[in-house]
């Protein structure tokens, strides 16, 4: 009998230790409530511009309800399937999965607007060369400079014809060529169109040879790329390493799944199982962002 009171008491003595805590992070939660509303609102806020500044950039303008919707479409969606695809291994599951796969949701957009608009950069420095030696020759056959930018404007191929056509109707409306070439630097962050902006403002204000500038900047950009590209050579092994290392651990989970499901199955339906996944999960991002440390070299 005395047993079970002691059980007893000790199941109260529980339930209103867990009454206190509930009410106790309802009270930090009501304080802190409109502070992290407005943090989040910002948050959001900001992503959706930055994703509407990067679509202005590539001529793909949306409005800046669309990027919210898709934010929030994302989010929402990888959250759904983390919720239904937790269920499988009981309701912790979808308490931990739910959230992982809504936070990457979120961060998905970004990531793809970012790497589409570095693939367009690289690009457009890419025909930069060609853009350079044009606007020598026109140069040296007695081209003035705007001649010479509607002749890159039908030379070449995108993204530079679209920057340079930008130039162009800028100048049309009232802006200087010279202000309408420093917009285009700030709408592409390239360091080699940003060297030859300035020495065509230069040496438009100062007077000189522009000719022999566009030889001397497409020299030193052939030698920047060169050297990108055997820093790239060199890298490229040690990159190829990180990603075995890193996808080694999911390759083994995935043969153990098919010889000892019942073996795996217990990381994602226990308590320890879980933790430990988190654990691993922590340490490979921890290990795969130290590798790319290492390899990421600034020119």
């Amino acid at each position: 009998m005395n047993g079970i009171l002691g059980q007893g008491q000790y199941f109260i003595y529980l339930l209103v230790g867990a009454g206190l805590a509930f009410f106790a992070l309802f009270a930090v939660i009501m304080a802190k409530y409109s502070e992290w509303e407005l943090t989040i609102k910002t948050g959001v806020h900001d992503y959706a511009a930055e994703l509407y500044d990067h679509f202005d950039r590539m001529y793909a303008r949306q409005t800046t309800a669309r990027c919210y919707q898709i934010i929030l479409g994302t989010t929402g969606f990888f959250g759904a399937v983390g919720l239904l695809a937790g269920l499988k291994f009981g309701l912790l599951g979808s308490v931990i999965a739910a959230p992982l796969l809504a936070s990457l949701g979120y961060r998905l957009p970004g990531i793809l607007i970012r790497f589409i608009f570095q693939k367009r950069l690289e690009k457009f420095d890419a025909q930069l060369i060609d853009a350079l030696n044009m606007m020598s020759n026109a140069i040296k056959s007695g081209l003035s400079f705007l001649q010479v930018v509607q002749l890159l404007e039908r030379e070449l191929p995108k993204p530079a014809s679209l920057e340079f056509g930008m130039v162009i109707k800028e100048n049309r409306i009232g802006v200087s060529l010279s202000e309408a070439l420093l917009n285009m630097a700030k709408r592409v962050p390239s360091a080699d169109l940003f060297m030859i902006v300035n020495s065509v403002v230069t040496l438009t204000q100062q007077g000189g040879d522009l000719s022999e500038a566009f030889e001397t900047i497409a020299h030193t950009i052939r030698e920047r790329q060169r050297v990108n590209e055997k820093i790239k050579t060199m890298v490229s092994a040690g990159v190829t390493q990180g990603i075995i290392l890193s996808s080694l651990p999911f390759v083994m989970m995935g043969l153990l799944y098919f010889t000892q499901p019942d073996y795996i199955g217990l990381l994602f339906s226990t308590t320890l199982g879980l933790s430990l996944l988190g654990v691993m999960l922590v340490f490979i991002t921890a290990g795969a962002l130290w590798i790319k440390k290492i390899l990421t070299i600034e020119i």
